[in-house]
């Protein structure tokens, strides 16, 4: 019998590379599913509907999962084990119809991604390819072939405009593709946020390096690699720069224009740090992100203690940004 499980606001039901078995359905609340483009390579955000199932595909396939689910209000989940689910649709062609056809539609969609990639008349240096390929296995949690890439790219182009990221990516511990961290049983809570995930992330990272890195590339504006270098500091749990790194994400959330994501991150790293020195920046982004969804009263509270909470540095544009929306 599928097994109703409860979850909390700015919960993860499961991160995309994650392995796991499970289909579930949204009984009630509001989720967020999101994933990577691939054809422009950028976070795209969708939210599921109460009353429609989700993890489906990979469920069946045996594959990793292709999207993170976030939850955004309290929301009452269904989880199935895949026989269960198999069992349960098997009488049921109405559901049966219904995600051929949801499945149909995203086919078509990813058949005209790939042509546009093909017919691309953009080239790319053998420099760029490796790095962008390194880049793809080490954000889908492939570590051992990533690896295998930067190590081989440190050879072929020693003096290359990738050589500190690819070193990054060389110098984490190799792990197996298969793992891809636990999973909370179907009738436990699952965590508040990317951060309760310690050891999930590679073994062996160096977040003082990750985070050079990352605001590296946030000089450059470079906000989504920037965000992934940020996020696996979370991701590798506690460390000194670990609300720096937080503050980092929820900027390049906030400057791609994922306002509800942005968000997100920032309020579970109030949860568990709330006394944090960074706390200024972390109200300032999330009074930003709010303003950004209309929300405008929320946005004047989190600015205006933003205010008291800030440094002498940050205080002059945090007035700015409450002039902006009137406060």
């Amino acid at each position: 019998m599928p097994k109703a499980v409860q979850y909390k606001p700015n919960s993860v039901i499961y991160f995309a590379g994650d392995m796991d078995e499970r289909v579930f359905l949204l009984q009630k609340g509001r989720i967020a599913l999101t994933s990577t483009d691939i054809e422009t390579n950028k976070q795209v955000t969708e939210y599921i509907k109460e009353g429609e199932f989700f993890g489906v595909k990979s469920a069946l396939g045996r594959f990793p999962r292709e999207e993170s689910v976030m939850v955004i209000t309290d929301a009452m989940v269904l989880s199935f084990s895949s026989a269960e689910f198999e069992a349960f649709v098997q009488p049921n062609t109405r559901i049966v119809m219904k995600m051929l056809k949801v499945f149909s539609n995203q086919l078509r969609h990813i058949h005209r991604q790939i042509e546009s990639l093909l017919h691309s008349h953009e080239e790319t240096n053998p420099d760029d390819g490796m790095f962008s390929v390194a880049s793809s296995f080490y954000n889908s949690q492939q570590y051992r072939a990533a690896s295998e890439v930067a190590i081989r790219y440190l050879k072929l182009f020693p003096t290359g405009k990738h050589v500190q990221e690819m070193k990054q990516i060389a110098q984490n511990t190799l792990r197996s593709d298969h793992d891809f961290g636990d999973h909370p049983g179907t009738d436990e809570m699952p965590s508040s946020g990317p951060a309760q995930r310690t050891g999930k992330a590679p073994a062996g990272i160096d977040p003082n390096l990750a985070l050079t890195l990352a605001e590296g590339l946030a000089g450059q504006q470079k906000w989504d690699e920037a965000y992934k270098q940020y996020h696996s500091i979370i991701e590798a749990g506690s460390s000194p720069v670990l609300g720096k790194a937080y503050v980092g994400a929820g900027r390049s959330l906030f400057e791609m224009d994922e306002y509800v994501r942005c968000a997100q991150i920032l309020t579970s790293y109030i949860s568990l740090e709330p006394k944090s020195l960074q706390m200024g920046e972390v109200l300032m982004y999330l009074g930003l992100a709010y303003g950004k969804m209309d929300q405008n009263d929320k946005a004047k509270a989190f600015l205006s203690k933003a205010m008291t909470m800030a440094g002498p540095l940050l205080v002059p544009t945090i007035k700015q940004h409450l002039a902006e929306i009137g406060g």
